[in-house]
């Protein structure tokens, strides 16, 4: 059993309650994010040891478009998406955030959550970060606040593209950008997204995405599993996306 499934109570959300423990944890994944990574271990310990954390379980709300909160949550563990719903209910993927990774960025912007809803896809380990805290650290460790306004930076261009694809690409090439975005160069695969969330992610529809990945597929360019996707011609993949 990991250190995490241990943590995890029966209610959907709680914090860790021990100091002790909720440091050594926040130590042992914080010093791996690379958005801290100039930090010393005392650094760490001083800026975080006494953040509140919280485990999510799956499906669970981290944060609603209702939340007025100017908060950065941590992602120690786990996967969350960040997605919006239109006046219909039809929910668009913005993107998921893996372990890692930070989210709520835009909320310390003065932004609030720009109508989000931050969503759990697995048991999450999320540490929650104040706007003041956050705007001591960019004060007092400058190096931190390049890379994180560069985080912003780089969100919001995919959000740009991400745009223009759903505005003028064909579903073919809004599949092959996101199995792009979301491969694991090692494994050249694709994992842990049903068809259902690929659409919600590029504005398509589930019977359309699994249409498509079965083409591609055909083609000897993908080889399709149960929320796994192994991508056979990253090349040609590439060239489809300029279609």
């Amino acid at each position: 059993m990991s250190a995490l499934s241990k943590l995890l109570p029966t209610k959907s959300r709680s914090p860790i309650a021990s100091r002790d423990e909720r440091t050594a944890l926040l130590m042992r994944y914080l010093i791996h994010f690379d958005l801290f990574r100039d930090l010393t271990k005392s650094e760490l310990e001083r800026l975080f040891g006494h953040l509140p954390m919280y485990s999510f379980a799956k499906d669970t709300l981290v944060y609603t478009p209702d939340d007025r909160s100017e908060n950065l949550y941590i992602l120690k563990m786990g996967a969350v998406d960040i997605y919006r719903l239109s006046e219909e209910g039809k929910r668009l993927s913005i993107r998921r955030v893996f372990m890692g990774s930070v989210f709520g960025e835009m909320g310390l912007l003065g932004q609030s959550m720009h109508g989000c809803f931050a969503e759990t896809v697995a048991p999450s380990l999320v540490c929650v970060m104040t706007r003041a805290e956050m705007e001591g650290l960019l004060r007092e460790r400058p190096d931190v606040g390049l890379r994180f306004f560069k985080v912003i930076g780089d969100r919001l261009k995919s959000l740009e593209d991400q745009l223009a694809r759903l505005a003028f690409s064909p579903v073919r090439a809004r599949v092959a950008a996101f199995l792009l975005t979301h491969l694991d160069p090692a494994s050249s695969e694709v994992r842990g997204f049903t068809h259902e969330e690929i659409g919600d992610s590029i504005g398509a529809l589930r019977s359309t995405v699994t249409q498509t990945l079965g083409e591609l597929a055909r083609t000897g360019l993908l080889e399709v599993k149960h929320k796994r996707i192994h991508v056979r011609n990253l090349q040609e993949l590439s060239v489809m996306v300029r279609e």
